[in-house]
């Protein structure tokens, strides 16, 4: 196995707990929206959010319009802001080990599929100082599991592509990131993660 030189964790699911499924319950109660039926506008309008495509307001205001409701058309605040910064939570475990590795030497990074709203509440509650690379979706244009998001880390960091350890919570983003010839596992338990670590000699 060669050795580890960078190791990228996912925002979501790994070093912050979230769920796209807040935004659905407390949007459709507030808008009196079935649940649904924003739940797939939602989706389907994901993407282009996650890409810096859209800004917030256009995305909420083409679910809006498909949903036949003005009142989300037109709202002005934030809902992303006001109802992921009510329910988002750390991971402290994840966070202490990605700040162990820094001190170790290893180069720490985020790969996220994120758009900018979500990723500055995440800023205010947690120092990202840490994470040398910083590759997120709206950034970049492209989303996990597409290969180019995946070939975009690997043409941007000082590391040959067998050096990097990928960590993420979905099987989908550990399998695409795999196929790009990145050393991938997919998270769900921290102890199981720690001798994942072991194994690579990154602690």
């Amino acid at each position: 196995m060669d050795k580890i030189s960078c190791v990228l964790f996912d925002l979501g699911g790994v070093i912050v707990n979230w769920h796209n499924s807040w935004f659905i319950q407390e949007v459709s109660e507030e808008f009196q929206l079935d649940a649904e039926e924003l739940s797939k506008e939602f989706e389907k309008n994901l993407a282009d959010i996650s890409t810096g495509r859209v800004v917030e307001k256009e995305f909420w205001h083409r679910i809006g319009k498909e949903l036949e409701s003005t009142k989300l058309m037109n709202s002005q605040e934030s809902l992303l802001d006001k109802i992921f910064r009510k329910h988002v939570s750390l991971n402290n475990s994840m966070i202490e080990l990605s700040r162990n590795l820094a001190k170790k030497g290893t180069t720490v990074g985020i790969l996220s599929n994120t758009e900018h709203v979500t990723f500055s509440v995440v800023e205010d509650l947690l120092s990202l100082d840490h994470f040398k690379h910083k590759f997120l979706s709206y950034r970049i244009g492209h989303l996990k599991p597409e290969p180019e998001i995946y070939r975009h880390v690997i043409d941007s960091v000082p590391f040959q592509k067998e050096e990097l350890f990928f960590i993420d919570d979905l099987k989908s983003n550990v399998e695409s990131a795999r196929a790009e010839g990145i050393d991938s596992v997919q998270y769900s338990d921290f102890d199981e993660l720690e001798k994942e670590c072991h194994l690579r000699k990154l602690l």
